[in-house]
């Protein structure tokens, strides 16, 4: 009985670390969405603010909130938006973070974002494979980037040098 109950302490202790690199990736990924911002040149667009939508889950609770409140990006006051289905976001999102889990939303919200010259950024595993321009990944704390520059182009977006330089840059895949 006792090296049951040490097994099981043992296995529940195991798990606290994941846990905690899960909150500190998702933290980190928080961070990250608005600093890529600042190596992305977008077309000339008249705006008051700059504008983060979340489409989908969140799973940064009031994260993103506390974060960017009072901050900007680009000389510009960041407006944060939620929403849970393509139509709820708006045409003036500077940068969409995707967390939708199916692949045919997540495709809609691509091809709308191109056409609006937003930038895409999400986490799903061959999401710049599949036309999203950014694909931030988080292995043990480290930043994993991967670039579809091609969905980039077709957006009206340039991406800088030193952000291209620490990225994995997919060229000729589908934009």
């Amino acid at each position: 009985m006792k090296n049951l109950c040490f097994l099981l302490v043992l296995l529940a202790l195991l798990r606290i670390p994941c846990a905690w690199a899960s909150d500190e990736e998702r933290k980190l990924q928080a961070v990250f969405i608005g600093r890529l911002a600042s190596y992305i040149e977008w077309p000339v667009q008249q705006r008051e603010s700059f504008v983060i939508t979340l489409l989908g889950d969140n799973p940064f609770g009031s994260l993103l909130d506390h974060l960017y409140r009072d901050k900007s990006i680009h000389g510009k006051p960041i407006v944060l938006r939620y929403a849970h289905r393509l139509e709820e976001v708006p045409p003036d999102t500077d940068i969409l973070f995707l967390t939708l889990a199916r692949s045919a939303e997540r495709q809609a919200a691509i091809e709308y974002a191109k056409a609006h010259h937003i930038l895409t950024v999400g986490s799903t595993k061959g999401f710049a494979e599949s036309g999203g321009i950014i694909q931030l990944d988080f292995v043990e704390q480290r930043a994993r980037i991967k670039i579809n520059h091609d969905a980039a182009m077709h957006a009206g977006l340039r991406i800088g040098a030193p952000l291209l330089s620490i990225a994995t840059v997919l060229r000729g895949v589908r934009p």
